[in-house]
Protein backbone atom coordinates (compact mmCIF):
# COMPACT_ATOMS: atom_id res chain seq x y z
CA UNK A 1 0.00 0.00 0.00
CA UNK A 2 1.09 3.50 -1.06
CA UNK A 3 -0.12 6.63 0.69
CA UNK A 4 1.46 9.97 -0.66
CA UNK A 5 1.07 13.85 0.56
CA UNK A 6 2.20 17.02 -0.98
CA UNK A 7 3.07 20.55 1.52
CA UNK A 8 4.07 23.54 1.01
CA UNK A 9 6.57 25.63 3.07
CA UNK A 10 8.44 28.95 3.00
CA UNK A 11 11.39 27.79 4.62
CA UNK A 12 14.55 26.71 2.43
CA UNK A 13 14.89 23.04 1.39
CA UNK A 14 18.09 23.19 4.34
CA UNK A 15 15.96 24.60 6.84
CA UNK A 16 13.50 22.17 6.22
CA UNK A 17 16.32 19.04 5.95
CA UNK A 18 17.83 20.11 9.10
CA UNK A 19 14.71 19.50 11.24
CA UNK A 20 13.42 16.28 9.28
CA UNK A 21 16.97 15.26 9.96
CA UNK A 22 16.66 15.68 13.72
CA UNK A 23 15.06 12.79 15.71
CA UNK A 24 15.17 15.41 18.56
CA UNK A 25 13.28 17.96 16.65
CA UNK A 26 10.30 15.52 15.78
CA UNK A 27 9.01 15.79 18.94
CA UNK A 28 7.83 19.41 17.69
CA UNK A 29 5.37 18.65 14.76
CA UNK A 30 4.58 14.62 15.86
CA UNK A 31 1.79 14.47 18.66
CA UNK A 32 1.80 10.72 18.66
CA UNK A 33 5.91 10.88 19.79
CA UNK A 34 6.63 9.79 23.05
CA UNK A 35 10.30 8.59 22.80
CA UNK A 36 12.74 8.42 19.77
CA UNK A 37 16.42 7.31 20.45
CA UNK A 38 19.18 8.30 19.25
CA UNK A 39 18.40 12.26 19.51
CA UNK A 40 20.49 14.65 17.77
CA UNK A 41 21.75 15.00 14.18
CA UNK A 42 21.05 12.27 12.37
CA UNK A 43 23.68 10.34 10.24
CA UNK A 44 23.28 8.16 7.23
CA UNK A 45 22.76 5.16 7.93
CA UNK A 46 21.33 5.45 11.51
CA UNK A 47 19.05 3.18 13.47
CA UNK A 48 16.81 3.74 16.21
CA UNK A 49 13.76 3.39 18.20
CA UNK A 50 10.63 5.18 18.58
CA UNK A 51 7.49 4.48 20.62
CA UNK A 52 4.70 6.37 19.26
CA UNK A 53 1.03 6.62 20.71
CA UNK A 54 -1.30 4.61 18.81
CA UNK A 55 -5.06 5.54 20.47
CA UNK A 56 -6.92 4.46 23.57
CA UNK A 57 -4.13 4.61 25.63
CA UNK A 58 -1.77 2.35 24.15
CA UNK A 59 2.21 3.31 22.66
CA UNK A 60 3.85 1.12 20.26
CA UNK A 61 7.31 0.69 19.58
CA UNK A 62 9.02 0.67 16.41
CA UNK A 63 12.37 0.23 14.85
CA UNK A 64 13.68 2.45 12.41
CA UNK A 65 17.17 2.67 10.15
CA UNK A 66 18.23 5.53 7.91
CA UNK A 67 18.24 4.26 4.60
CA UNK A 68 18.71 7.37 2.02
CA UNK A 69 20.27 10.32 3.90
CA UNK A 70 21.13 13.32 0.93
CA UNK A 71 20.98 16.39 3.00
CA UNK A 72 18.42 19.37 1.45
CA UNK A 73 16.75 17.09 -0.36
CA UNK A 74 16.30 13.77 0.06
CA UNK A 75 15.59 11.53 3.49
CA UNK A 76 14.38 8.25 3.78
CA UNK A 77 13.33 5.36 6.68
CA UNK A 78 12.14 2.11 7.01
CA UNK A 79 9.91 1.81 9.93
CA UNK A 80 10.00 -1.56 11.18
CA UNK A 81 7.11 -2.78 13.86
CA UNK A 82 4.44 -5.68 14.78
CA UNK A 83 3.28 -7.38 11.50
CA UNK A 84 4.95 -4.64 8.98
CA UNK A 85 7.53 -2.71 7.40
CA UNK A 86 6.66 1.27 6.49
CA UNK A 87 8.99 3.02 3.82
CA UNK A 88 9.12 6.49 4.40
CA UNK A 89 10.36 8.98 1.82
CA UNK A 90 10.26 12.64 1.71
CA UNK A 91 11.51 14.30 -0.92
CA UNK A 92 13.02 18.19 -0.53
CA UNK A 93 12.33 20.64 -3.62
CA UNK A 94 12.79 24.31 -3.59
CA UNK A 95 10.36 26.56 -4.88
CA UNK A 96 9.80 29.83 -5.56
CA UNK A 97 7.96 30.57 -2.67
CA UNK A 98 9.78 28.26 -0.44
CA UNK A 99 9.88 24.29 -0.43
CA UNK A 100 7.65 21.77 -1.16
CA UNK A 101 7.90 18.41 0.58
CA UNK A 102 6.47 14.99 -1.16
CA UNK A 103 5.71 12.46 1.22
CA UNK A 104 5.09 8.71 0.57
CA UNK A 105 4.58 6.29 2.80
CA UNK A 106 5.19 2.78 1.70
CA UNK A 107 3.70 -0.20 3.67
CA UNK A 108 4.24 -4.16 3.64
CA UNK A 109 2.95 -6.80 5.83
CA UNK A 110 5.56 -9.18 7.20
CA UNK A 111 3.41 -11.54 9.10
CA UNK A 112 -0.56 -12.75 8.76
CA UNK A 113 -1.54 -10.57 11.37
CA UNK A 114 0.45 -7.58 9.54
CA UNK A 115 -2.21 -8.14 5.86
CA UNK A 116 -4.77 -7.54 7.70
CA UNK A 117 -3.44 -4.61 9.67
CA UNK A 118 -2.16 -3.13 6.57
CA UNK A 119 -5.52 -3.58 4.65
CA UNK A 120 -7.13 -1.39 7.30
CA UNK A 121 -4.16 1.12 8.00
CA UNK A 122 -4.95 3.31 4.35
CA UNK A 123 -6.77 6.59 6.45
CA UNK A 124 -4.85 5.88 9.86
CA UNK A 125 -1.49 6.35 7.51
CA UNK A 126 -3.23 9.45 5.88
CA UNK A 127 -4.10 10.91 8.87
CA UNK A 128 -1.13 10.33 10.60
CA UNK A 129 0.83 11.74 7.35
CA UNK A 130 -1.23 14.86 7.46
CA UNK A 131 -0.78 15.82 11.41
CA UNK A 132 2.91 15.37 11.53
CA UNK A 133 3.41 17.26 8.50
CA UNK A 134 0.86 19.73 8.72
CA UNK A 135 2.36 20.40 12.46
CA UNK A 136 5.47 20.38 10.60
CA UNK A 137 4.36 23.41 8.47
CA UNK A 138 2.62 25.24 10.58
CA UNK A 139 5.27 25.49 13.25
CA UNK A 140 8.00 26.36 10.04
CA UNK A 141 5.50 29.13 8.56
CA UNK A 142 5.28 30.30 11.90
CA UNK A 143 8.53 31.09 11.92
CA UNK A 144 10.15 28.38 14.81
CA UNK A 145 12.13 25.93 13.99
Amino acid sequence: MIVEARFEVTRTPDEVFEILADPSAWFGFDPALVEVEPRGPMVAGVTGTMRRRAGLGLTVKTRWANTVFVPGSRLENLITGFGYELRETIDIAAQSTGTSLTVVDTIVPTSLIGRAMVAASRGIIARDIDRRFGGLKSRLDAGSG
